[in-house]
């Protein structure tokens, strides 16, 4: 049996190449037992270099040596097959719009031969005089399992969707027990997450970067999509299971110039407005996405009522809310990493159960998604010494944070295990008492940040039905903040500064089985506050990573001129 995985998203076939999003997950037995993105380490938003250092701690973390590792597991496919999905995707986009992409057509073409005839059958990596061959699998296969078999779903929808990777734009599985079944696969060059890059671009902001600005900014809007001409910029055809526009192709050719289908309605519509159309559209063609998945799943004689969902644009809290709303859907799972630093977990997951048939996934299914590295009481001391604060120990620290949040101070939180994916769940948050509203302005200033979208709201889950009243127990997705849903009117006065313009938050809800520390915090904060809710943004400073290690917690407290750190057992005024 092959029993440890090792997950890589890199670019292993350039010397000195770049991927989106390196990272590298380890897998045992099934269960994910390390996880991190370079960025983390390097310190450079998102890193796409070769993540060496990610290898190593995610082996350090699981105390495991290379010399252990059974299989390399990468997401994506040997050069050659990659391309010809690509040459064939262009062609179907010819097919459907009449855009030739004649130069990506030829590029891909002649890769296609090249890598046929030239490139090497396989590829290989070696690490501490162990080399492993490279256990190839597609892209948004790898987003598949990563959505799927952390689920605590038995059997589901699966749905992928992004920018593209491998040829392809998304695909739909079904999953049952531990298989994965493909439904269909989208091809590449038409994806709604292209026409959302493309708004982020042609709105001042970095493309793949912060589409999430877009989905913030886009509840200020209410746009008139026929006046603005934008009706049928983007249709999902059911009969050929896939999304269709003539200016998304077009822009294809060069996604780093201004759009012709947003730019040059700036002026007149604004930015709310045209922010707002990419959403609607992006939610109207998603949905027909799903709805035609579904009904594909039923024509092939599966029941399905969960989805799963993985894929840049699952990154969209909106969008998600919308999904979950179908009438189709019991419950929904969206994996934490659902973004390409997710794809080495992919890989390693769906490797480990190729390899190891099993009639169930029960040992991939997570509870928490606190898979990075943790350090002790007296590192974080060396590392405060190192840095001349002056600090106090609590063994109880939590009481003297809830205490510090009633006295509307804004708290650097870094405890335990970092989390794995965009999210910051606790480990690695910066926390405040969400009662001033004026707190997204000052404090985004002080992070050196523009957002449009409020802080999200931390909840003990004994409290959040009277916040939410749609939430329900078994809804995972609000456990990792991938989800908004609409706020108690009755609640929303109570904590304005997590909830947005259209009376929606994206919650966190917090277990005390997996989280007890910061279970403790919030209880203590609603005793001497009443609301058991804290706002709670991810630690870092604008177009930095989230923080890792003490050091990095040392440098975004002072940097943001923070109230307090709390690092552990230690607090810093």
């Amino acid at each position: 049996m092959k029993k440890t995985i090792l997950g890589v998203q890199a670019n292993f076939i350039e010397v000195n190449g770049a991927a989106n999003e390196s990272s590298a997950t380890l897998v045992r037995n099934g269960e994910i037992l390390s996880a991190i993105a370079e960025e983390r380490i390097s310190r450079i938003k998102l890193d796409g270099k070769f993540p060496n250092q990610a290898i190593k701690e995610v082996l350090r973390i699981s105390n495991t040596e290379f010399s252990d590792v059974d299989v390399l597991a990468v997401p994506f496919l040997h050069p050659s097959q990659t391309n010809y999905v690509y040459l064939k995707s262009a062609w179907s986009t010819f097919i459907d719009t009449g855009i030739f992409l004649g130069r990506i057509m030829k590029s891909f073409g002649w890769n296609t031969i090249y890598n046929k005839f030239k490139a090497p059958k396989q590829h290989y990596f070696e690490l501490e005089s162990k080399k492993l061959p490279l256990y190839y699998c597609d892209h948004h296969t790898c987003h598949a399992a990563s959505a799927y078999y952390p689920s605590p779903f038995k059997k589901a929808l699966v749905i992928t969707l992004d920018g593209g990777g491998d040829g392809l734009d998304g695909s739909a599985f079904v999953g049952i027990g531990s298989e994965l079944i493909n439904l269909f696969n989208v091809p590449h060059f038409q994806s709604p997450g292209t026409m959302y890059s493309a708004v982020t671009h042609d709105l001042g902001f970095k493309r793949h970067r912060h589409e999430g600005k877009i989905t913030g900014l886009a509840a200020y809007g209410d746009p008139d999509l026929k006046e603005m001409g934008l009706d049928n910029l983007i249709r999902y055809n059911k009969k050929k299971h896939r999304f269709i526009s003539k200016k998304v192709a077009a822009h294809s050719r060069d996604l780093y110039k201004n759009s012709d289908y947003f730019a040059p309605l700036l002026e007149k519509f604004g930015k709310e407005n045209l922010a707002a159309a990419a959403q609607i559209l992006l939610e109207r063609e998603t949905l027909e996405f799903v709805r035609d998945a579904y009904a594909t799943a039923k024509k092939m004689g599966y029941d399905v009522n969960d989805i799963c969902l993985a894929g840049g644009v699952f990154a969209n809290v909106k969008l998600n809310q919308r999904i979950k709303n179908l009438e189709e859907c019991n419950n929904l799972f969206v994996y934490p990493a659902m973004g390409d630093d997710g794809l080495s977990g992919g890989a390693a997951l769906y490797t480990y159960y190729k390899l190891n048939p099993s009639k169930d996934k029960a040992a991939s299914e997570i509870q928490d998604i606190y898979k990075g590295g943790e350090f002790s009481d007296k590192e974080i001391e060396k590392a405060l010494v190192k840095a001349n604060l002056q600090f106090e120990r609590f063994e109880n620290v939590e009481v003297e944070i809830g205490k510090i949040l009633a006295d509307s101070k804004v708290v650097g939180r870094f405890n335990g295990k970092m989390e794995y994916g965009p999210r910051s769940l606790g480990n690695r948050s910066i926390i405040a008492s969400p009662f001033d509203p004026s707190i997204n302005d000052w404090l985004n200033k002080k992070l050196n940040r523009t957002e449009f979208m409020p802080f999200a709201p931390s909840i003990n889950e004994e409290y959040v039905k009277d916040y939410f009243p749609a939430y329900t127990p078994d809804d995972i997705a609000a456990d990792f903040m991938t989800i908004t849903y609409d706020v108690n009117p009755d609640m929303a006065h109570k904590i304005p500064a997590v909830v947005h313009i259209d009376k929606t938050a994206r919650p966190q809800v917090v277990r005390k089985s997996t989280n007890e520390s910061y279970h403790k915090i919030i209880e203590e904060f609603y005793k001497h506050s009443g609301v058991p809710v804290v706002l709670n943004t991810s630690f870092n400073i604008h177009e930095q990573p989230i923080v890792y290690t003490p050091e990095d917690a040392i440098a975004g407290f002072l940097e943001g001129k923070l109230d307090v750190l709390a690092i552990g057992n230690y607090i810093v005024k």
